[in-house]
């Protein structure tokens, strides 16, 4: 059984191409105002992109109906597109309204995230005349319990994509188990992050985003010297959020006073919180939702803890390592890559909650700990999730298409308005 062409580790940013500015577009199901570490990626994609002198439209669904058609976020360029009743009509009427506006824009290449719907209509629509790239995580491609498969829909999207991106071994070795992905540039490359060119000492906004958290709302008061814990990431039904909730209660014996917020939202949302009701922990654990901005939300915290047990990549953690929060984690494939036990963060076995309470003890009685690591994990996440590093994979293939084509393509070489399916 041949396997595909596949390219493992995300290669150092390119010398850029071209000089000349592109015309792209970045399609999602959801943005603003949902707000994940997916979406958080997609504004820092596109705000870099922006900033490079090429021009970038976010198209999204309109989920509800009070919504604008239509906004600048961040001084980006939103269109949301009517997502009609479910059925395959609706679908149809969504999708055809999707791939006109794209053709309207007259675009030199796309971006889309994940592999719905929206991808298989761009392959459709575009394949071989506008070139596209795919992002693809975890929480995009399917649960990991699931057996490998795609539809012939998404096959068909995937080897038509000018390339791939995942942002886990784990996604890869998924899809290069699967004989019929063929002929396409698969990549692993980290969510991007638009990291400040100088960064500010934890210590100096600590008590600030406290203030700031604090007057936000009042479930979320934390007094200046109440041990804060922060946990964030989609709420999907792994069961290391169990096992944080059974190890919360031995930190509360040791620091009564301390606060779990757990921040995010999905799926399994409800299942965390009856667990939390059931362990009596509500007066010491929050879990406020999302949050637009994280900043201060992270800088206000002592710890951040992912206790994961899958392999998956988390935004989130992310975050917190580019905030230089000490961050207390479970032992993954991905969180192996960027944390080094007692080195940049503290390390703990999957499923033992008796360890995860213990590191996050330690981590809370020990300040000159905590800023060690916070500092060092500064320092090496600045280099894994600067966005500056990796815009590159997403811009190289379509700059590659744009200098080999004589001529840009119009909107009458990629497909009839009338019938763009």
């Amino acid at each position: 059984m041949s396997s595909p062409p596949i390219v493992k580790p995300a290669q150092p940013a390119s010398v850029t191409r071209t000089s000349n500015p592109l015309r792209l577009a970045i399609v999602t199901r959801r943005f603003w105002p949902y707000s994940g570490p997916t979406e958080m990626a997609i504004g820092d994609l596109a705000t870099e992109i922006k900033r490079r002198g090429h021009s970038i439209d976010v198209l999204t669904i309109r989920w509800e109906k009070n919504w604008p058609t239509h906004f600048q976020f961040q001084e980006l360029s939103v269109h949301r597109i009517n997502r009609p009743a479910s059925g395959p009509w609706g679908s149809f009427r969504y999708l055809r309204s999707l791939t006109r506006k794209l053709i309207e824009l007259n675009l030199d290449g796309i971006i889309v995230f994940g592999l719905g719907e929206e991808a298989w209509a761009i392959s459709k629509t575009f394949g071989g005349k506008v070139p596209y790239v795919i992002r693809l995580d975890n929480h995009l491609l399917g649960p990991q319990e699931c057996q490998p498969t795609f539809s012939i829909r998404q096959l068909s999207a995937l080897n038509g994509a000018a390339r791939v991106l995942v942002d886990s071994q784990w996604t890869l070795d998924w899809m290069d188990h699967h004989p019929s992905v063929k002929n396409t540039e698969i990549v692993v490359v980290q969510d991007g992050i638009t990291i400040a060119s100088e960064h500010t000492h934890f210590s100096t906004e600590y008590n600030a985003s406290r203030i700031a958290v604090s007057d936000a709302h009042p479930v979320l008061m934390i007094g200046p010297t109440q041990p804060l814990v922060v946990c964030g990431s989609p709420l999907n039904g792994d069961e290391g959020f169990m096992d944080l909730i059974d190890a919360w209660p031995q930190v509360l014996e040791r620091f009564p006073k301390s606060r779990l917020w757990i921040v995010g939202d999905g799926r399994k949302g409800r299942q965390v919180w009856e667990y939390t009701l059931e362990k009596n922990l509500v007066h010491s654990v929050i879990m406020p939702g999302s949050f637009d901005d994280l900043h201060d939300i992270l800088r206000a915290a002592d710890v951040y803890v992912h206790p994961l047990r899958s392999d998956e990549n988390c935004g989130f953690l992310a975050r917190a390592l580019v905030d230089g929060v000490c961050s207390v984690v479970t032992s993954t494939q991905s969180t192996r890559t960027v944390i080094e036990n007692n080195v940049n963060g503290l390390v703990v076995g999957i499923g033992d909650s008796r360890a995860l309470a213990d590191a996050m003890r330690l981590a809370i009685s020990n300040a000159e700990l905590r800023a060690r690591l916070g500092n060092a994990a500064l320092k090496s996440a600045a280099t894994t999730y600067d966005i500056k590093h990796l815009v590159c994979h997403f811009l190289d293939p379509i700059m590659d298409s744009v200098n080999q084509s004589p001529v840009p393509p119009s909107i009458e070489q990629v497909t009839n308005p009338a019938s763009p399916l």
